[in-house]
């Protein structure tokens, strides 16, 4: 455990608002002086202030509020830090589409306000945006501390017999699901799309039917809303081994895919297949694969054939995915894992090595204190 003191006989203060994502909080090797009524926070006398806002719930209603919000922050506060704890921010402003760029956009340079996010953005913003590894909702050890997940992820076998090459969630893209069934390599991919009720679940990972929260112990298995509790677990976060003993690879689709190619966004759904050392193509914005890469993630080409990261155009770059996949279930998957064994040991460790992960969050945390042990 890292043992924290402070700096000097400064007196620090901190506002956190009430929907903060766990991150800042679950540091816990210091009890810092920590408000969450802004109006008690403003009249606190103190050397520094610092606030902590989160960006949970992003949408046409809701960004003019957080706009806002961040203003008065900034007006009280020496630096304020914006968590986007959902990265993909899209919403409407007269009529136009915007973007997570956009919105940061809407601060000029010098503004006392920094972002983070599990996002790499591709065009160039006023403020700066630090990634932040939280693929996992509770963070990237549940596969190591979590009984049910070590449970499901002990499921997994080397079954060299299954009935399909690829598995593909859908979720509510029901445009790639119904350019997918055009082709040839629908019939090798274990295929649902929740938007039009065609789902999987099985006897490992039920589905949930609320906002509830995993006791660790397996008899509770997910939820489905946005929480904060200790030791819940996201439905969305669990490999379901009924899933993956019945498939080779994992083609893996981000919520928000912008139009322009703005920014390219991280989750579980990269996690999982990782965790379980898994080739897996990402559909995604154009450059998907160059941002995962300037993460020190390594990506599976030549094996996989990953032009389509280079095509603009949604439709053309879904079915340069489609002949990708195709190509790879006509080669033996034996030799396949074998020609990516270190592709797949490298990016398991990578993801596990904390050491190149959060450093700038961390460091807008603590600062104020120093590390003793």
């Amino acid at each position: 455990m890292r043992i924290l003191c402070l700096n000097s006989n400064m007196k620090i203060a901190r506002f956190i608002n009430e929907n903060l994502h766990h991150y800042f909080i679950r540091y816990g090797d210091f009890i810092p002086m920590i408000f969450t009524d802004v109006d008690e926070f403003n009249d606190f006398e103190a050397d520094k202030k610092f606030s902590y806002l989160s960006i949970c719930d992003p949408s046409t209603e809701t960004i003019p509020f957080y706009y806002k919000q961040i203003k008065k922050l900034m007006s009280i506060s020496d630096h304020v830090y914006v968590d986007l704890s959902e990265p993909g921010i899209r919403y409407e402003e007269n009529g136009i589409t915007l973007y997570t760029p956009d919105f940061i956009n809407k601060f000029q340079k010098t503004d006392n306000v920094t972002f983070f996010g599990n996002i790499v953005i591709n065009v160039p913003i006023n403020r700066p945006c630090h990634y932040v590894q939280d693929m996992f909702y509770e963070g990237i050890d549940i596969y190591k501390t979590e009984p049910l997940c070590i449970k499901l992820l002990n499921k997994l076998t080397n079954n060299p017999k299954r009935k399909f090459y690829w598995e593909l969630m859908c979720s509510h893209n029901v445009k790639l699901y119904n350019e997918i069934k055009k082709h040839n390599v629908f019939a090798k991919t274990f295929t649902t799309c929740h938007a039009l009720g065609i789902s999987h679940w099985g006897p490992d990972v039920k589905k949930p039917t609320g906002t509830e929260v995993s006791t660790g112990s397996g008899a509770i298995y997910g939820a489905e809303k946005f929480q904060v509790e200790i030791n819940n677990l996201r439905c969305t976060d669990l490999i379901d081994p009924t899933i993956y003993n019945e498939s080779f690879y994992s083609c893996v689709v981000e919520t928000c895919l912008p139009v322009n190619d703005v920014f390219s966004e991280f989750s579980e759904k990269e996690a999982k297949p990782i965790v379980a050392k898994r080739p897996f193509i990402i559909v995604g914005s154009k450059d998907h694969l160059k941002a995962f890469r300037k993460l020190g993630f390594q990506t599976f080409a030549p094996v996989i054939d990953e032009s389509y990261d280079n095509e603009p155009d949604e439709e053309k770059r879904f079915h340069m995915i489609f002949e990708a996949m195709q190509k790879l279930t006509q080669q033996d998957p034996k030799d396949v894992y074998s020609k990516l064994k270190s592709v797949l040991e490298h990016n398991h460790q990578h993801f596990y090595d904390k050491t190149k992960w959060n450093k700038e969050l961390l460091d807008a945390w603590h600062q104020g204190y120093t590390p003793v042990i």
